[in-house]
């Protein structure tokens, strides 16, 4: 009895974020159907250009249904748990690298990635027992010397690697966290943020062409109920202050993409405890604008792969000011 009425307020709690879900699913889903069925309401000339140019609204309805489709993917996928990585690691020993020496030998540009010691650390890892191997790999990716309860979650008591937080709203803890994204009801981390970038990318795309549209409706000297060009206006401003929104936050996740690093380490980086020490212009994660790039865009068909603080010594060889010779070399790439 004790057991079935504990269970019962998880229950409840799981079926009430799923009808949540569900009704903010509905709710983008209907905001579109407004947004761009109003075009067709609004605009008579519309009706003469599918028939004219059937390519051309052929095109955006490819478009919007891109834009849904991405939104539905995303809210979908997975960000990365932690739990999902050690369950993952104890039946099918999944792929931990320690990025800190990869990390080296890319400032170092010899081009070899697979060194002998990534490869004997890969040895050493699957030759562990499950229970210990977490600990030790996360022991791994820390600097000798911090304290264990750092990087120990307090509500799932799991070890968790750096960049990790655990998302109250998702009660997991989501691997390189980003932030939990309520429009679309799910965390954005390791496995979803490419995803996650794309989507923004479509609904900017999508949200530009749509205000062209309703400007050109706008313009129209042809005779119209007057409430169009009312219901028109405002549409348009709500639509306007949307998509400079969008381009906001399609530029700030481009930057981080391109720095390697997340919105949660932005916004808090003074107060999370190993970055405390990294100088303010370095970013300790960045490998390098091309492999970050990839890195972002390849990581959720790469498996897990768990990245280490660089040596103290690296982080400061970083805070030094480009020179010429850096330029040339491109050493930001």
């Amino acid at each position: 009895m004790a057991s079935s009425s504990a269970a019962e307020p998880g229950t409840r709690l799981s079926d009430r974020a799923r009808r949540s879900s569900l009704g903010l699913r509905f709710m983008v889903l209907l905001m579109h159907v407004l947004f761009v069925g109003a075009v067709f309401i609004l605009d008579p000339t519309l009706d003469w250009r599918i028939h004219e140019e059937p390519w051309y609204i052929g095109v955006y309805g490819v478009l919007v249904l891109l834009a849904l489709v991405q939104y539905f993917y995303t809210a979908g996928s997975s960000p990365g748990y932690v739990v999902d990585v050690m369950r993952t690691g104890s039946t099918m020993h999944a792929t931990f690298v320690n990025t800190a020496a990869l990390s080296k030998q890319s400032n170092s540009r010899n081009g070899n990635i697979n060194s002998p010691t990534s490869r004997a650390q890969l040895q050493k890892l699957s030759t562990m027992t499950p229970t210990s191997s977490w600990a030790q790999i996360v022991m791994d990716l820390y600097p000798p010397g911090t304290s264990s309860r750092d990087w120990t979650c307090g509500y799932c008591r799991i070890v968790q690697p750096p960049r990790t937080r655990h998302c109250h709203d998702c009660d997991k803890c989501v691997l390189q966290f980003d932030h939990h994204c309520i429009w679309l009801g799910t965390c954005i981390g390791k496995k979803n943020h490419c995803r996650f970038w794309w989507y923004i990318f479509e609904e900017t795309i999508l949200s530009v062409w749509t205000v062209a549209l309703y400007i050109e409706s706008l313009r129209l000297d042809v005779d119209k109920a007057w409430w169009k060009d009312f219901v028109g206006v405002i549409l348009l401003a709500v639509l306007i202050f949307i998509l400079i929104f969008l381009l906001l936050l399609l530029g700030f996740h481009s930057y981080i993409a391109l720095t390697n690093q997340t919105t949660y380490e932005v916004a808090r980086r003074k107060r999370i405890f190993y970055l405390r020490g990294v100088p303010e212009r370095v970013h300790p994660f960045s490998k390098g604008i091309c492999r970050n790039i990839y890195d972002f865009c390849c990581s959720s068909q790469k498996g897990y792969i768990l990245e280490a603080l660089p040596p103290t010594e690296e982080l400061e060889a970083r805070a030094a000011r480009y020179t010429c010779r850096d330029v040339i070399c491109c050493r930001c790439c």
